[in-house]
């Protein structure tokens, strides 16, 4: 699978929707999960990464701190849009998938249900489900989803904010992010030089970090290689 070049910013606001509103997704059935020999829930895991370092450190991640299932983690290269998940979604196996990109990074142990709890963030007058963090989806939602989009020749479509509001329960309200200084969830970490010495001290409680494509410095890729040894 091969990263696509073509510019998906413009594309991707016209389509971001309040998570609040229609879709025609629909909600899939109340399925037993598989487990494995163990009685683990069987999930996939995909990694779409852009940046082979920054998918190595989230793989890690997951190994390390997804706690509770049984995961087969595939890491694909590409972006979060139709065209990638698509072909994804020949290789999975599991109904449940956990969706993350390559610059999200599990912090500390967490359970299938801190990742299935849906979230959202304020944008301006709307919340969006784009949190900096992995979320769950399930193989036949989202593949219906994907379907419609090509159908309807829409590719760059909002993954997120279009899958989310069709599978949610009716009248649900998803956990609204707050002072990312306060909530337990995600560590944005967006300056180009950012302090280790304060990553670390979020580290210790946060469950997940969000780096941002400039953020990369030497002193973070050390830190992390040094907190997921491989």
């Amino acid at each position: 699978m091969t990263k696509k070049n073509e510019t998906k910013s413009s594309a991707k606001s016209e389509q971001q929707a309040a998570i609040e509103a229609p879709a025609t997704v629909e909600t899939p059935a109340v399925t037993e999960a598989p487990t494995d020999s163990k009685g683990c829930e069987a999930v996939t895991v995909i990694v779409i990464e852009s940046e082979d370092f920054a998918g190595d450190i989230a793989v890690r991640s997951v190994k390390q701190n997804l706690k509770g299932v049984d995961a087969d983690i595939q890491v694909v290269k590409g972006d979060l849009d139709v065209e990638t998940l698509k072909s994804s979604l020949d290789f999975v196996q599991t109904e449940r998938i956990i969706l993350m990109t390559a610059n999200m990074i599990i912090l500390n142990p967490v359970l299938l249900s801190d990742i299935a709890l849906v979230k959202a963030k304020k944008m301006g007058n709307t919340i969006t489900a784009n949190t900096g963090m992995p979320v769950m989806v399930h193989k036949s939602a989202l593949d219906a989803l994907l379907k419609e989009a090509e159908e309807a020749n829409q590719p760059h479509i909002d993954i997120l904010d279009t899958y989310f509001p069709g599978t949610v329960p009716t009248g649900f309200t998803p956990f609204i992010l707050g002072d990312w200084n306060k909530d337990p969830f995600v560590l944005p970490v967006v300056s180009k030089n950012p302090s280790i010495e304060a990553i670390s001290k979020f580290a210790e409680w946060k469950k997940f970090m969000h780096i941002g494509p400039d953020s990369w410095s030497e002193d973070l890729k050390a830190y992390l290689e040094n907190r997921f040894k491989a």
